[in-house]
């Protein structure tokens, strides 16, 4: 397994080589998860931040920025409680 060349809450560029991302050749994003590696090539989350969605990106499209921002940024402190019944259906807890 390699190790990523970029951690959660990095701020990067789209490259311009991938044709298939040619929708965010440039964009700025914020890395919100990857994959492991395990099975090819590290894949990241990027949450776009020009249109609020979330792309799946090879490292290879990858620029670095040198920015980061936080996990408050793009997520509150809510709790959910989910009870499981015996079946393994959940329910939202009062």
């Amino acid at each position: 397994m390699s190790q990523p060349k970029f951690r959660v809450y990095e701020i990067v560029r789209v490259g311009k080589n991938n044709p298939e991302l040619a929708e965010i050749h440039g964009e700025r994003g914020a890395i919100l998860g990857m994959t492991d590696g395990m099975s090819g090539p590290i894949e990241y989350g990027v949450y776009i931040y020009r249109d609020e969605i979330l792309w799946q990106v090879s490292e290879d499209d990858l620029e670095a920025t040198g920015e980061h921002a936080s996990r408050g940024d793009f997520y509150d402190d809510t709790v959910v409680r989910v009870n499981v019944d015996e079946k393994g259906r959940g329910r939202i807890a009062d």
